[in-house]
């Protein structure tokens, strides 16, 4: 923290955020400019904690100052995507995510204004220009994918036609995979008794030269409105019709507008699945 915070280079923000390990809807995120400040809010956690109060443990990263921009607004935003983790830790990455929008413009200068700096859905929520440029402040992998291919031309001509499946989604599977197999030993179960699956939450940053960086992992994470019946039904026909169904089940509907999807396997562990059931 001390060699980054002393490395300023002509002028660039170095920051860093803080955020609480149980906490949601952005409560409780700071960001700080310097050690002194990091070491005065800890400091004031472990107060509290002597006092009788709970704290939670902190997680401290460096921010990222670089974000890509949306064109409407110039806002920043972040990307939510949802894994599922099967019961012979399969992993897979759904087809949809969202992209959560902050309410106003991005401003480098001034870290102090939550609005601008933190893209939480619950704070956006709480500014007039909410719901301004995007309906809920969501933007969709349609729409993102039009915007990235209309400023990056090139990019878009050497992936197909698709710079976010071409350029971004490749970085999503890999810090998905790289993520799941570094928890492997906390994570994963080894029982022929139960087929326990769970739904994560991914969220990442994209910087303006389309680098992905992982935020966090959300263990009970919320979806999209729109896309919540298209996921459901997707996770049940990929975790458990391949336990309870017979050899070969119908196949169900998933619908067939811009916010249907579906589960990609991007890691199979070896094990076998479904699993047999006597």
């Amino acid at each position: 923290v001390e060699q980054a915070s002393a490395a300023r280079d002509g002028g660039a923000l170095v920051a860093w955020i803080m955020k609480p390990s149980d906490g949601c809807k952005g409560d409780g995120i700071e960001i700080a400019e310097s050690w002194e400040a990091i070491e005065a809010h800890l400091t004031q956690q472990f107060q509290l904690k002597e006092e009788g109060g709970n704290p939670p443990t902190w997680v401290v990263q460096r921010y990222i100052s670089n974000p890509l921009l949306l064109s409407r607004g110039q806002r920043k935003f972040d990307m939510r995507c949802w894994v599922l983790l099967d019961g012979a830790y399969n992993v897979y990455l759904y087809s949809q995510g969202v992209l959560r929008t902050s309410a106003v413009a991005y401003d480098v200068g001034d870290t102090t204004n939550r609005f601008a700096h933190l893209t939480n859905h619950c704070i956006a929520a709480n500014h007039a220009d909410f719901g301004k440029f995007e309906e809920t402040n969501e933007l969709f992998y349609s729409a993102f994918d039009a915007e990235l291919n209309e400023r990056f031309p090139e990019l878009a001509v050497q992936h197909g036609g698709s710079v976010l499946r071409g350029v971004v989604e490749p970085q999503i599977k890999r810090h998905v995979v790289q993520t799941f197999l570094a928890a492997r030993e906390q994570l994963e179960h080894i029982s022929d008794y139960y087929f326990p699956f769970q739904l994560f939450g991914f969220d990442f940053l994209l910087t303006d030269e389309l680098r992905l960086w992982l935020c966090e992992v959300n263990a009970s994470p919320a979806v999209a409105e729109v896309l919540l019946q298209g996921l459901v039904q997707a996770l049940i026909a990929t975790a458990i019709d391949p336990v309870f169904l017979p050899e070969k089940p119908a196949p169900r509907k998933t619908g067939s507008s811009e916010f249907s999807g579906k589960f990609e396997c991007i890691f199979r562990s070896g094990r076998p699945w479904p699993p047999a059931l006597s």
